[in-house]
């Protein structure tokens, strides 16, 4: 049992604190849209949760292609949302990701 809470299992277990270097190579462009798909991606989610709440209308058929249009519906309103300003989680990540790099790049080398 004392092998299992051993330092070594427990620290591997932690989470992280430090956030991971970024590349030489960031490409600021290839950055937003990656994070403005992440934040098309929460908004869905959300979006998917509000219609879970509307009733669907039998008039137009129901069933399951109007599960998989409203499924894709709510995804292109992600997007699109996304797309026109959002709600603000693209350019706060950006803004995070830009200080990091920043940081990176003005920090004295550590001598392993």
């Amino acid at each position: 049992m004392s092998d299992i809470l051993s330092t070594d299992f427990i620290s591997s277990a932690m989470p992280q604190k430090i956030a991971p270097k970024i590349n030489k190579s960031f490409d600021p462009e290839k950055t937003r849209q990656a994070v403005q798909d992440f934040e098309a991606f929460f908004i869905s989610q959300t979006f998917e949760q509000m219609y879970a709440t509307v009733p669907i209308n039998e008039t137009f058929g129901g069933g399951n292609a109007e599960k998989i249009f409203r499924s894709m519906m709510i995804d292109e309103y992600g997007k699109m949302t996304a797309k026109s300003g959002g709600i603000g989680l693209t350019d706060q990540i950006m803004t995070q990701i830009l200080r990091q790099q920043q940081a990176d790049t003005t920090a004295p080398a550590k001598a392993e």
